[in-house]
């Protein structure tokens, strides 16, 4: 205890002589302890905690690879309507796959309108987590079409935040983009797919968009079947890459696909945003 009284005593006065240093190690210090906790923190949500879904080492987040020259050093792009209904299509290494996107709601709510992030899912978004809800229940595949009934559902956060955790706003029509939306389920606390959303609303693409190739607006999750690993599920979309590419050349010249397991995908995400 001596022995350490008297080096905190040394230390002390080391820094009075030197403030200027003492302020510099601090800073040193506080930084290194900063960019630690971050990266623990991401290791931690992204790679060591479980995901909160059914069987999760088998969901995969599918992307295109763009075009090396018209995009040098990206591999990974995000995917054209048309493109990911053909994977769905012609693809036999996944049970279900599913896109979504995003899309900037306005709630109006009591008082002021609030801008609010909504997720825009395709009609097997949720079934393919094998997600359930709190309260209420997904989307229909009705409800998926172009010009159906406006439907939505709710985080939980969103819900407890903006309802006062009120089990009675499933059924009611809430103010969106000055439209009436009827609440059709609550997600529970630890469903947070896409991280941003704090609503989804079904996907709902009109035919002309269900064609479109050029355009890269949309994330792709899929589920794998038993049995078939990354390397088969690669291989495959990369064959229909090419046919695509044969078939559509003045979209798709260059374009292929990807698959990466969704756990790693959010943990990109994950980083970008820190």
């Amino acid at each position: 205890m001596r022995g350490w009284m008297a080096d905190l005593r040394y230390g002390v006065r080391a820094l009075r002589r030197s403030p200027g240093f003492a302020v510099g190690a601090i800073l040193v210090l506080a930084l290194g302890i900063g960019a630690n906790t971050a990266i623990f923190s991401i290791v931690n949500a992204a790679l060591l905690r479980p995901l909160p879904y059914e069987d999760a080492s088998r969901l995969m987040q599918v992307w295109h690879v763009p075009p090396a020259k018209s995009f040098p050093g990206l591999t990974l792009f995000s995917v054209s309507p048309a493109n990911y209904l053909d994977w769905q299509r012609q693809s036999n290494s996944f049970e279900a796959m599913a896109a979504y996107g995003g899309r900037t709601l306005i709630f109006g709510g009591k008082g002021q309108p609030e801008a609010v992030q909504g997720a825009t899912v395709a009609p097997e978004f949720f079934s393919l987590l094998r997600a359930h809800t709190m309260l209420g229940r997904t989307f229909t595949s009705e409800e998926n079409a172009s010009g159906a009934a406006k439907v939505i559902l709710l985080t939980y956060k969103f819900w407890r935040d903006h309802f006062g955790s009120d089990a009675s706003v499933v059924g009611r029509d809430i103010t969106i983009n000055s439209q009436p939306y009827s609440v059709v389920g609550v997600m529970p606390e630890n469903f947070r797919l896409p991280s941003w959303a704090q609503v989804w609303v079904p996907l709902a693409w009109s035919s002309q968009e269900r064609v479109i190739r050029g355009n890269h607006n949309y994330m792709v999750i899929a589920r794998l079947k038993s049995g078939v690993d990354i390397r088969e599920a690669k291989a495959e979309l990369r064959g229909i890459s090419q046919r695509l590419e044969q078939q559509y050349p003045e979209d798709d010249k260059g374009w292929g696909a990807t698959v990466v397991p969704l756990r790693c995908a959010i943990a990109m995400a994950w980083v970008r945003r820190s």
